[in-house]
């Protein structure tokens, strides 16, 4: 009888001790699982810059969905027809190097012609801090240093619906 008590609390503290081991070696499992799963669902975490500093004129394009919405006026016009997605599948996100540089709210309408300087991003992906539900294609970035706006439709824009 004495010793079915000693086999029993054996097995209890055996019990335990495997118990608390197993406990902790999921948790730490599931830690690894998790941050294996937040670093692949990132894709490649680094996209440098191409070495050429490059001056572009961009035209803003009001697409009904959240996807690169600037391209140049040739490609507007060389793509008018936009047969195949062909103009949205050319067109570029833009970001800039630092917040002092974010576009003024005046810019933003169809047919805003805007001159940046800056460099494209060597893969197609989108612009530093962008979110969309939407979940549209990734495109070049152009991420620019300097900006000169050349056509602003904002003026035009609020004539014609009459917006404050």
């Amino acid at each position: 009888l004495r010793v079915a008590r000693v086999g029993g609390f054996a097995r209890r503290l055996y019990g335990d001790v495997v118990s608390n081991l197993l406990k902790t070696f999921l948790k730490a499992f599931s830690l690894v699982l998790f941050f294996l799963t937040l670093i692949s669902c990132q894709g490649p975490m680094i996209n440098s810059l191409e070495k050429d500093v490059q001056t572009v004129e961009l035209e803003y394009i009001a697409w009904a969905c959240e996807c690169a919405n600037w391209a140049t006026s040739e490609d507007i016009k060389r793509y008018s027809q936009n047969f195949g997605d062909s103009l949205a599948k050319i067109s570029i996100f833009i970001e800039p190097a630092s917040d002092d540089l974010i576009l003024p709210d005046t810019i933003g309408y169809s047919g805003d012609l805007v001159r940046f300087k800056g460099q494209f991003y060597k893969k197609k992906g989108f612009p530093k801090g962008y979110f969309s539900w939407q979940d549209p294609p990734k495109a070049r970035v152009f991420r620019y240093s300097e900006y000169e706006i050349i056509v602003s439709n904002h003026k035009e824009y609020i004539k014609e619906w009459g917006e404050n």
